[in-house]
């Protein structure tokens, strides 16, 4: 191939150029090209020039192509169009031309360049616009978007507004058309009192997060979460109705101020049973002080002499006191090391079967523990009643007066500590 062409000024041109430059001829071919359209596409010089160029177009675009070309070799001066083109690897470029006929010698010139990443670029840009779109629109709450308006001293003194979802338009009852560019100092007079606080937020840039309660006759005790953010121009607007919300926190502080209530009462019968309790104690502790009390005044042993215990027994003896007998006299016999222990019976109110077997089985467990048990005051029924039961022998002496017995006690223990 005759590269003479690419040594001359305008081919050296083409060589150095980054944009893809070159030229083509009434016959659908490119004539030129630049060293560019290979890096770009990856088709060497001679591909490029040897194919038709419609045949690099992507086949969505062959139609439009065609009509631009048709227009350029028409001769209808400079032309500004874009279109995609096909790589060796099987991906496509967005190129972008500007080309200029010139009849005389079938040729148009052209500039492109790959705009591919731009392309990209604003795909990506639409696609968040639609996706932030498609948000602001289903978004339970109310947005607006406001633009700054400034005097001719600079001072921002007024908003327009510029944007507004569905929920903001249903809020104020307003179609788009409506409010789209009015000032916010056109608008109602609740809008009006916002314009100093848009403006501090628009000046300082910081975003503002504040609940206020509505008191107006349309939107009585309804209470608003109102955020405004800054932009470069402006600001955004959010509102959300957070009456719900405020309702359940009025609710949920009025359970627990009637928990905290309920806690208290409470804490006051707990205090209230608690002091009961103690006093229940103190009177169980009194009463079965009073008890034992009794029990040793029911029960009295009284050691007449060493070794000699005396115990009178008065009123009834049923299986209770029976066994506190036997448990107290026998105790003292093991203290007192006691070797005569007297039942005095004078004072036994009711005998029966039951208060003899009592008595003989204290007699009994004394005699067990070595002391010798003398019983005095047997009246006439206690003596039938031991008769009947076969106990009238028993194993201990008795007597008829307590005197006897102690003073049989009494002899013994000093015949003894005589000798």
């Amino acid at each position: 191939m005759n590269q003479a062409w690419q040594t001359d000024e305008l081919g050296r041109f083409f060589e150095m150029s980054v944009d893809l430059i070159g030229t083509a001829g009434f016959d659908g071919h490119f004539k030129r090209v630049g060293q560019a359209w290979e890096r770009t596409l990856g088709f060497s010089r001679e591909e490029l020039l040897s194919t038709p160029f419609i045949d690099f177009v992507h086949p969505d675009d062959r139609e439009r192509t065609l009509a631009e070309s048709a227009q350029v070799f028409g001769g209808s001066g400079s032309v500004t169009f874009t279109n995609r083109y096909r790589c060796r690897d099987g991906s496509y470029r967005w190129i972008e031309w500007n080309s200029s006929v010139h009849p005389e010698e079938e040729l148009v010139y052209f500039v492109a360049r790959d705009i591919t990443d731009r392309k990209r670029a604003e795909e990506s840009l639409l696609e968040a616009e639609s996706r932030f779109r498609a948000a602001v629109e289903g978004s339970l709450d109310a947005f607006f978007v406001l633009r700054s308006v400034f005097d001719e001293a600079g001072t921002l003194v007024d908003f327009v507004l510029t944007d507004a979802n569905q929920r903001a338009l249903t809020g104020i009852s307003m179609p788009r058309e409506e409010i789209v560019g009015k000032r916010l100092s056109d608008l109602s007079p609740a809008a009006r009192q916002q314009l100093d606080k848009y403006a501090r937020v628009a000046r300082t840039g910081e975003r503002l997060l504040e609940e206020e309660q509505s008191e107006g006759p349309v939107h009585k005790d309804v209470w608003f979460q109102h955020q405004v953010i800054p932009l470069s121009d402006g600001v955004a607007i959010t509102i959300r109705d957070i009456t719900p919300f405020k309702q359940l926190e009025a609710e949920l502080r009025e359970a627990l101020h009637r928990r905290a209530i309920h806690a208290e009462e409470l804490e006051e019968k707990n205090r209230l049973l608690a002091a009961e309790n103690a006093e229940r104690e103190r009177a169980e502790a009194l009463m079965r002080q009073q008890q034992e009390t009794m029990r040793a005044m029911s029960t009295p042993i009284i050691q007449a002499w060493e070794g000699v215990l005396v115990l009178p027994i008065i009123g009834t003896v049923e299986t209770g006191r029976a066994n506190d007998i036997m448990e107290r006299l026998l105790t003292e016999i093991v203290r007192t090391s006691a070797r005569f222990a007297i039942l005095d019976l004078t004072g036994v109110s009711a005998v029966d079967a039951a208060t003899v077997a009592h008595l003989l089985a204290v007699v009994r467990a004394a005699n067990l523990l070595g002391s010798s048990c003398l019983v005095s005051g047997i009246s006439p029924e206690i003596a039938r009643t031991m008769t009947e039961l076969g106990a009238a022998d028993g194993g201990f002496k008795t007597f008829g007066v307590l005197q006897s017995a102690l003073r049989y006690a009494l002899s013994r223990c000093g015949a003894e500590g005589a000798r």
